[in-house]
């Protein structure tokens, strides 16, 4: 299954009833809808700039996913999945079962398995050892493409491990050609025009996917200039440049062109309320939800996902409103 043609397919319907409505019927069919976004481990060895980890004041949530606890993870939440990313809003690679997740997610026919991370931890047997338990895709985070721009957004990164880390994945892609190396670019106004050099990686390393996603304000960081919207014209000769460069290479890019204002905005109708699903040491798709007492879906049917369902395709309004997180805008191009 290609991923990024669902990606694709879900931008192009505009109608979140249809969308919502298409979930309510996979639901109820027991066929897969959600998008599984799992942290094994709520730590990180970076503290990047941009990221609520660069927080002096915050204070994440210890914990790891017990390594038998996998199995029911899996059992509960990996057969529905259309996706499973690991790797969310802390770093997997301090993790020491990945395999096993990756296998366990294979078990239950996982269509695309994701990893996102810093690369920092990884080397050439470790990637290795991952792509050979099942794991389709790995996403590697940087926002810098120069070594003083990389290494100032990313504190406690090393500019000779990436490339090192980047070289490893494309040789190991000669091995296993259907692996896919997919970059997360986070502009803001400092590394903008660092942006211009990324042409040089598409040229040197064998990369299908380039995301570029303007900085938005989650949580409190290190990093306060978030008014990016001054920046359009300049963001729109860059981005235009890398989407016909990833054209003419054959690179899938995600893209978002209008940059957003400082505030963030959501609809009301938003079908990622019933597919975006995050599981985490102390997070199990819910609050509310406890794994031990009962399976997800039955917590799902037991908390009216049907009544809600029903409610949003045919009464209610629409309207925008403020929010403090809104989902991906971007363009997919292939």
């Amino acid at each position: 299954m290609n991923y990024y043609k669902i990606l694709r397919l879900n931008r192009l319907i505009k109608n979140e009833r249809i969308k919502i409505l298409g979930v309510g019927v996979l639901f109820a069919l027991k066929k897969r809808h959600l998008n599984v976004f799992l942290d094994p481990v709520l730590a990180c060895n970076f503290r990047c700039m941009m990221c609520y980890f660069s927080d002096p004041e915050y204070k994440p949530k210890k914990g790891r996913i017990e390594s038998d606890k996998i199995s029911t993870v899996a059992e509960n939440f990996f057969k529905y999945a259309l996706k499973l990313q690991i790797g969310c809003g802390a770093e997997p690679t301090m993790y020491q079962h990945n395999e096993e997740i990756i296998k366990q997610a294979k078990r239950y026919k996982v269509p695309h398995i994701s990893f996102t991370t810093n690369a920092s931890l990884l080397n050439a047997e470790k990637i290795k050892s991952l792509v050979e338990a099942g794991l389709d895709e790995i996403i590697i985070s940087l926002h810098g493409t120069q070594k003083d721009v990389y290494e100032t957004m990313m504190p406690g990164a090393k500019f000779e491990k990436l490339h090192e880390v980047l070289a490893a994945v494309t040789d190991i892609k000669q091995e296993f050609p259907e692996f896919k190396l997919r970059i997360n670019y986070t502009v803001n106004p400092d590394n903008i025009d660092d942006l211009a050099h990324f042409g040089d990686y598409l040229k040197k390393y064998k990369i299908d996917v380039l995301q570029i996603r303007p900085i938005r304000k989650i949580g409190n960081s290190a990093y306060t200039d978030f008014d990016l919207k001054r920046e359009q014209e300049k963001y729109s000769a860059i981005v235009e440049s890398l989407e016909e460069l990833c054209h003419k290479n054959s690179v899938v890019s995600l893209i978002t062109k209008e940059l957003p204002s400082e505030i963030l905005f959501r609809k009301t109708l938003d079908v990622a309320e019933y597919t975006y699903c995050y599981v985490a040491p102390t997070h199990y798709g819910s609050e509310e939800y406890n794994m031990d007492e009962m399976s997800y879906r039955k917590f799902l049917r037991k908390s009216g996902i049907f009544k809600r369902i029903f409610k949003e395709v045919f009464f209610t309004r629409n309207r925008q409103y403020q929010a403090d997180v809104n989902f991906g805008n971007y363009d997919v191009n292939m």
